[in-house]
């Protein structure tokens, strides 16, 4: 049975969650680094286990949806991240710290897909839209994390004890509003079922965007404490609310998407995004004062906000093959984008500078806002 409210409070947890979790992680990061006693090239080698099998539980998650349904992969695969995390803080061995992050990487990379395959079933069922408020519960998630990770730095509790005391409710949440979640729409999968190969251009056209836009939130959080830094002259502690700062206002911008988008439709919230935050990055690049370079920032997670929750919602709703699919392609570019982009512009610095290697950035929203345009058809 249908629970309007609870079915919606229990995606809003199922949003949070995973950015918690993965907050912490990157928040603890430091800790993680000086206990297994890891260099910054083994560092690079973890994160790359959790991006390379991220891609793998993306690609494998429709086929295990539509076997199994969007709320057994959400318990299990909690588990699996939970138990990865866990893994990563008590561990000193390379190989299970390689273990533990490759187990966050796919667990919370099926966690993204069937999260999201329920954002877009709670909004079928419901009918209304809510994939914004959903998404801003996962940028909650990642300042929570930020928080909570900066005062168990500052008590001293080590990083193990944190995961476990983050992944025990994780795991218990999980398993008790398991039974709020919403099954599949098993007659729109059965008309599908024999055009399921065939990806429709609006979802990858939706893809396309979705990378472009987590590229560019990836640049914040990549390097944007590192720019603020090295070359604005930022303090270190400044330079440190760069990604907390433009989470905030990602939060705050994405609790209104929903409305706007009633309001004033998809397609122009998408346009209209792409443009604020191509203002905003306009004076990342131009201004020489930290304040308002620190405010351009906030600009342009403004902007970014509402573009990637839309996308999901409007891949989803395709018509034309599952949700859980339409979800995945999106969410597995997105992920590759972030693989690819964020050591582009590290490319870059090294052969220019960082200054001129973020302009790459400005050109990532230029197209995702010509892409727009041709979304704009296509949705018509």
């Amino acid at each position: 049975m249908f629970h309007p409210l609870l079915s919606k409070l229990t995606c809003c947890i199922f949003f949070l969650l995973p950015g918690l979790m993965y907050g912490l992680l990157m928040a603890r990061l430091p800790a993680v680094k000086a206990a297994a006693e890891l260099s910054d090239s083994l560092i690079g080698l973890c994160l790359f286990c959790t991006g390379a099998l991220g891609l793998v539980g993306l690609g494998g998650s429709p086929a295990l949806i539509r076997k199994v349904g969007s709320r057994m992969v959400l318990c299990v695969t909690a588990v699996i991240a939970a138990a990865g995390l866990c893994l990563i803080g008590f561990s000193t061995a390379l190989p299970i710290v390689l273990l533990g992050f490759g187990a966050m990487g796919i667990g919370i990379s099926m966690l993204d897909v069937a999260m999201n395959t329920q954002g877009v079933l709670y909004e079928h069922y419901s009918k209304s839209q809510s994939m914004n408020l959903f998404h801003a519960f996962y940028s909650l998630g990642a300042v929570l994390a930020s928080l909570i990770g900066s005062v168990c730095a500052i008590v001293g509790l080590t990083a193990g004890l944190n995961f476990f005391w983050a992944s025990v409710p994780f795991v218990l949440l999980s398993l008790l509003l398991n039974k709020y979640l919403l099954p599949e729409r098993r007659v729109d999968e059965e008309k599908t079922a024999k055009t399921r190969h065939k990806i429709p251009l609006v979802v990858l056209v939706c893809a396309v965007m979705a990378l472009l836009a987590y590229a560019a939130e990836g640049s914040v959080g990549e390097w944007g404490a590192l720019y603020l830094t090295t070359v604005k002259e930022a303090s270190l502690g400044v330079g440190a609310l760069v990604y907390g700062i433009f989470s905030g206002v990602t939060f705050v911008a994405r609790l209104v998407g929903d409305p706007l988008r009633k309001e004033f439709g998809e397609i122009p919230v998408i346009i209209f995004g792409s443009v604020i935050s191509f203002i905003g990055m306009v004076g990342v690049l131009s201004f020489s004062s930290v304040a308002l370079v620190l405010v351009s920032y906030s600009v342009m997670g403004l902007g970014l906000a509402p573009i990637v929750p839309t996308l999901f919602s409007m891949a989803g709703k395709n018509g034309k093959i599952p949700a859980a699919a339409a979800t995945s392609t999106v969410a597995f570019m997105a992920y590759g984008g972030l693989l690819v982009v964020p050591p582009s512009i590290g490319w870059m610095a090294q052969h220019t500078n960082l200054h001129e290697a973020l302009f790459i950035v400005l050109g990532l929203i230029a197209l995702m806002f010509s892409l727009a345009l041709l979304l704009r058809k296509l949705h018509k």
